[in-house]
């Protein structure tokens, strides 16, 4: 299924406040990685995307106060960045 660049958006718009966060940064490591990866970062990002929108739908969420935010930014970037390591290695 193709989505349009306002559906997206919207769905993005739909997430919590550090899932957007999450998905923004996924967007930015997009753009830096090489043209060999964009289609398997691009079907792991839509993925997570349509992972995280379920998630939603099913009523399951992160509550993570204001405070806390950047800690938990922090961590899932971490892993995120260790992710990316062992799946290049």
């Amino acid at each position: 299924m193709n989505l349009t660049l306002t559906e997206v958006l919207d769905a993005a718009r739909a997430l919590s406040r550090a899932e957007r966060a999450e998905v923004a940064q996924e967007l930015i490591a997009s753009l830096e990685s090489t043209d060999e990866f964009d289609e398997a970062r691009d079907g792991e990002l839509r993925a997570a995307v349509n992972q995280g929108i379920a998630s939603l739908d099913a009523g399951r969420s992160t509550r993570v106060s204001v405070d806390d935010l950047d800690d938990y930014l922090r961590e899932r970037g971490r892993l995120a960045t260790e992710r990316a390591a062992a799946k290049s290695a």
